[in-house]
């Protein structure tokens, strides 16, 4: 089955197999299944379109590059390889999933959904803005509904862990780069740490 799928030829026993598995997906924790695209401007186009029937909170993340490679089609070419896109944009109930490991429990496939972007500065005290009233940077007793700035707010995700638990977990930035072994950084890349939305490219 798998060798027909490769060359695109499938038989009519293996399409029938293939939609004898077809049943209702289970999604009891809140999180749709992954979809498996094979190019990631599929990835791309199927994520924009999730993405834009949610009404909700978004940030717009924009990667900052650097290295010492200066002809900028090398330059975008070894940048394409990394799967930190130039441009991530976040909404408030987007699903998630993690591409690298983080620690023992939330490792890369770890799925989650964005619940509020927060000041890392002020995450998990007395001063983070859990409510979203916009009283960030004011003790509870003090907090009044003013307007406050978010352009340095990035997205709290919760993920479902194993047993059926839940972790929250503020999502910062990380650098990939590619690194000669002298030392020199061709390509870099500073983005949103170890996220995409949705769907993953079939590798």
């Amino acid at each position: 089955m798998l060798n027909e799928m490769r060359f695109g030829r499938l038989s009519q026993e293996s399409i029938a197999r293939f939609k004898s598995l077809s049943r209702p997906i289970n999604d009891d924790d809140g999180l749709g299944a992954t979809e498996l695209f094979p190019r990631r401007e599929d990835v791309e186009r199927s994520n924009n379109g999730r993405m834009s029937h949610l009404q909700t909170e978004q940030k717009d993340y924009l990667a900052s590059d650097g290295g010492t490679i200066a002809d900028p089609n090398q330059r975008e070419k070894m940048l394409a390889n990394f799967m930190a896109p130039k441009k991530l944009v976040l909404r408030v109930g987007a699903q998630v999933m993690l591409i690298k490991n983080m620690d023992d429990m939330l490792v890369n496939g770890s799925m989650g959904k964005i619940l509020r972007f927060a000041d890392p500065a002020l995450y998990g005290t007395d001063y983070d803005d859990v409510d979203g009233s916009g009283n960030a940077g004011k003790p509870k007793s003090e907090r009044k509904k003013t307007a406050t700035t978010k352009d340095m707010f990035m997205p709290v995700v919760e993920f479902s862990v194993p047993n059926r638990g839940r972790r929250e977990v503020l999502i910062v930035t990380e650098t990939w780069k590619v690194e000669l072994p002298s030392g020199e950084v061709q390509v870099s890349r500073i983005q949103v740490w170890r996220l995409i939305i949705w769907l993953c490219p079939r590798t």
